[in-house]
């Protein structure tokens, strides 16, 4: 009879023993693969985010200006009145007033960020906001065939434009002429926007839009007609006459007047609001926390109202910070200097501020923008801040790591890692203004 063989039981329990410690060895560092791979991932994704956001300001603060003015004030290519300001509150289109390529509103995203500020560092996260106009549906500009008074939709004056124009020629080509030309003078349905009429002389004048229609095509080919609808119940299109041949409308001459559509566009970080009509496609994105801010560019209407069509640039944007560059000194003297105003130039940081009240407002002299933008992760899986060292005494501390509880302790997994760009860009468009 054969020896009988196999292991014995305590063979058994030391083999599984050790299989089990194996196994787990591997499900532990499985599982820290898997936390590191979905961290990285988040980060990558706030990293993504952020530079996209960036790109698309600098696009923005690029056109800032074009085919528009630096500062309605005081720009001396306004066609008015002898003896008038170049602009004054209309009670309606106060938009007009205020025009100018750069609008900062120093922390002015400060109010709907409230965790901002309760960063613990010095100086505190303070977001900015910033308006910037110019011509941002388009390139061209429309030569106008003539004027119409009492003929727009809304009762005022309607320009009839020349459809033999290389600007006409690339709206007439789209599929559907007459929406493309509505779109590029009214971007958002139903707000009035304004457009800047050009004449002979170099004079400009800036009127609003009609609401609900603001342009037009009718028929095709040869056979079309183009217009563009302005409301000029309170504000008038000036003639030559009116202003004493210091600019103005001067006739039926085909291309003594042109006319291209003007925008603003704000740039701010708030929370996703989902009571406003034009937050609801956003609601999936909304926090149960409220401590998820985005960063948003809203137009801005001729009458300083903020449409209901928000475009959503960034999830998760923590800081918005905006410095300048500005040409000062007297437009006529050559002891002018570069002056640089810092992301942090709390007293300085008027240079493009209230265009109508401060002194130093011009913003129409401002050279180069350079701003920060920050984004966290979306996720909070540091358990400690941290911040990098200022790198000389006029530049203070900034975080690399962002608070998302109301109160973060040493220990306690609360924050969320942030990715910063800082960049700067020329503001070519405002490179002509001296005034």
């Amino acid at each position: 009879m054969s020896k009988s063989r196999g292991f014995t039981l305590i063979e058994l329990m030391v083999s599984l023993t050790a299989g089990l410690t194996v196994a787990l060895a591997v499900v532990g560092l499985s599982t820290e693969a898997t936390n590191v791979f979905h961290e990285e991932a988040r980060t990558a994704a706030a990293e993504m985010s952020l530079r996209t956001a960036v790109a698309r300001m600098q696009a923005d603060f690029q056109r800032a200006g074009f085919m528009g003015t630096g500062n309605i004030q005081t720009d001396p290519f306004i066609a008015h009145a002898p003896g008038s300001p170049n602009m004054v509150k209309s009670g309606t289109y106060n938009a007009l007033y205020r025009l100018a390529g750069i609008h900062l509103y120093y922390q002015g995203s400060l109010a709907t960020t409230p965790l901002s500020s309760t960063q613990g560092v010095a100086p505190p996260i303070a977001p900015d906001m910033v308006e910037l106009s110019g011509n941002y549906t388009t390139t061209d500009s429309y030569v106008v065939l003539y004027t119409q008074a009492g003929s727009s939709v809304c009762g005022g004056t309607r320009l009839w434009l020349a459809t033999d124009s290389p600007a006409m020629w690339r709206i007439l080509s789209q599929t559907n002429p007459s929406a493309a030309l509505e779109a590029a003078f009214q971007p958002v349905s139903g707000s009035p926007f304004l457009t800047r009429i050009a004449d002979n002389t170099g004079h400009y004048q800036y009127l609003p839009t009609c609401v609900g229609l603001a342009a037009g095509v009718t028929g095709s080919g040869m056979a079309a007609s183009a217009w563009v609808d302005l409301d000029t119940s309170v504000l008038t299109l000036l003639t030559a006459q009116a202003t004493k041949t210091n600019g103005g409308s001067s006739g039926l001459g085909v291309g003594s007047l042109h006319v291209n559509p003007i925008q603003t566009v704000r740039w701010a970080l708030r929370p996703i609001n989902i009571s406003n009509t034009g937050d609801a496609p956003y609601a999936e994105l909304v926090s149960p926390l409220n401590d998820k801010y985005e960063l948003f560019r809203t137009y801005v209407d001729a009458t300083g109202t903020v449409t209901q069509q928000p475009e959503l640039v960034s999830e998760y944007a923590v800081d918005l910070k905006i410095g300048f560059s500005a040409d000062i000194g007297p437009a006529t003297s050559l002891a002018r200097s570069l002056t640089v105003y810092g992301l942090s130039d709390v007293g300085n940081q008027t240079i493009a501020d209230d265009i109508t009240v401060d002194a130093l407002a011009m913003p129409q002299r401002v050279r180069s923008v350079h701003f920060r933008l920050a984004t966290r992760s979306s996720v909070s899986d540091r358990s400690e801040t941290f911040s990098l060292p200022a790198a000389n005494a006029q530049q203070a501390t900034y975080p690399t790591r962002y608070c998302v509880l109301n109160a973060c302790t040493p220990g306690q997994v609360g924050w969320a890692r942030m990715r910063t760009v800082t960049t700067e860009v020329s503001t070519q468009n405002l490179a002509k203004f001296f005034y």
